[in-house]
């Protein structure tokens, strides 16, 4: 292997890691938004089933990123 393909294979490494992270810190922050899981707000509603849509609908966009994403 030559130089140039060593590194384009550790930038194509370094890139994907940063993009998950990315992604994954950007879907935390979306989902985090709308939880309203502070008692002093007046919320009725149980915050657990929310969490738990959020994650289903943050794991098919994750899918469907992965699809298109290719490294």
């Amino acid at each position: 292997m030559n130089a140039n393909r060593i590194i384009d294979m550790i930038v194509r490494q370094v890139m994907r890691r940063l993009v998950n992270k990315g992604v994954n810190k950007g879907i935390d922050m979306a989902s985090r938004k709308g939880d309203s899981s502070d008692p002093s707000k007046g919320s009725n509603r149980p915050a657990a089933p929310r969490h738990a849509q959020n994650l289903r609908q943050a794991q098919r966009v994750t899918r469907q990123m992965r699809r298109f994403m290719k490294f």
